[in-house]
């Protein structure tokens, strides 16, 4: 959604220079639009009259807090319950079935938790077609705590449910009253919820089989990107896989994977 409220050009490239010096956040041109609808509510949050002041703020000495609003603002993405049908046709014709009995998968950029909800059930629905069930535990994180706490919840209105495919809807929710819908437990169960920003250390997560980021890279520069494309080398087992989406624009950063050019799809493998 654009903002109905008018700001000065120059206030907004500010806001641009800032993100990319501060916070090594490039905002490509796709994603523009609905930046300043993102972050207006900060401006009266933290009592800033435009957006060149949240910029000032940003580069202040003391901006810590300002800086991790921002970032979890931006950073809240995917709230689509349709996966990439690459990403889909990949995960169900190979890597759900190369995956080790009791295999971890990391979840990166869940959101209000309809990424990992609905990986969750595409997990379910090969388990019930193939009838090959693995104990696979799924651990999802975010950058955002409050996005995290409206995840657990597990419970979404009737237009955040729009989207998700209505086999699924009637399989894997419940209603819980005449507006909302709660995702059923053997789905809920199967999901722990962490936040977790990828800019920082990580590793407490512990090893895992299976990374999925669909796009939560997207607004990094390079050599941001590059640094956390390692920490997640450096979380993936020997063989482990990376699948992403492809506006991510990885490939050239991958140090440490393979790209795999599979007749199901693309993903990497960490060397």
């Amino acid at each position: 959604m654009v903002s109905a409220t008018p700001h000065d050009i120059d206030d907004y490239e500010a806001l641009l220079v800032a993100f990319q010096n501060v916070l090594g956040v490039v905002v490509p041109e796709s994603q523009r639009s609905c930046l300043v609808s993102r972050v207006e509510p900060l401006l009266a949050e933290y009592k800033l009259e435009s957006l060149a002041s949240l910029a000032q703020c940003l580069e202040g000495e003391q901006a810590e807090d300002v800086k991790s609003s921002v970032l979890d603002v931006i950073s809240i993405r995917h709230s689509s319950w349709s996966l990439n049908s690459a990403m889909v046709d990949v995960l169900q014709n190979y890597i759900f079935e190369q995956l080790a009995e009791q295999a971890k998968v990391l979840i990166v950029g869940s959101g209000h938790g309809q990424l990992a909800y609905a990986i969750a059930m595409q997990l379910a629905e090969y388990e019930n077609q193939s009838k090959n069930k693995k104990q696979i535990s799924l651990l999802a994180v975010d950058s955002s705590q409050s996005a995290v706490e409206y995840a657990i919840q597990a419970r979404y209105s009737s237009q955040e449910l729009t989207g998700l495919n209505e086999a699924y809807k009637k399989l894997y929710t419940t209603a819980s009253d005449d507006e909302h819908r709660s995702i059923k437990d053997k789905i809920r169960q199967s999901i722990d919820f962490s936040q977790c920003n990828l800019t920082e250390d990580f590793q407490s997560l512990g090893e895992v089989d299976l990374i999925i980021c669909p796009e939560a890279l997207v607004y990094f520069s390079n050599g941001i990107k590059a640094g956390i494309l390692q920490q997640f080398s450096t979380l993936l087992k020997a063989g482990g896989t990376f699948v992403t989406g492809a506006d991510q624009a990885v490939t050239p950063l991958m140090q440490g994977f393979e790209r795999v050019d599979h007749p199901a799809g693309v993903f990497y493998r960490k060397k």
